[in-house]
């Protein structure tokens, strides 16, 4: 990365962006690339100029759901998600409505202010399966809309009654 500090700026775009939607998303091993620099290096710094480049993009507010199910017999299904953009902007003033908005609801919202990224947890993950997850989250918008055929009709036979602040749009 230290060699091509363009593309790792790129590559750490890609995982901050994965990792916005599913914070268990990162693309080597068990730390992020993120974690991996440090600003005090010099070479590690121009990386991380890179990925501050690449982060000047439009940004979206997305509407993130996974549903974790099981089979008849009960062994795990593959996960199904839906990944809805909600709204563009520039990433302070998305976060900034999603706090807003969040607070209201007296829901609580990460914030990466060093970065942009926003995120506020409707249904947190579980520890056992079946479960559903729903959050709200800004990242770069490089997402597209996507949904299993059948998620509606699963994630409404699946989820409880909406949480507060589920339309926090």
């Amino acid at each position: 990365m230290r060699s091509h500090p363009d593309i790792a700026g790129e590559v750490l775009r890609l995982e901050y962006t994965a990792m916005s939607l599913n914070p268990n998303a990162r693309l080597y091993g068990r730390r992020s690339l993120l974690e991996l620099l440090d600003r005090s290096r010099p070479r590690d710094r121009v990386c991380l100029e890179a990925f501050e480049r690449e982060l000047d993009v439009p940004w979206a507010l997305y509407h993130v759901r996974r549903l974790f199910l099981l089979s008849e017999s009960g062994k795990r299904r593959p996960v199904m998600r839906s990944t809805e953009r909600v709204d563009t902007g520039r990433p302070q003033q998305l976060a900034q409505r999603l706090i807003s908005v969040s607070e209201r609801h007296g829901i609580d919202v990460e914030h990466d202010p060093l970065y942009g990224r926003a995120r506020a947890w409707l249904r947190p993950r579980r520890a056992a399966w079946p479960m559903t997850e729903e959050l709200f989250v800004t990242a770069p918008a490089r997402m597209i809309n996507k949904q299993e055929d059948t998620f509606e009709q699963e994630w409404h036979a699946c989820s409880p009654a909406p949480p507060p602040g589920s339309t926090l749009t």
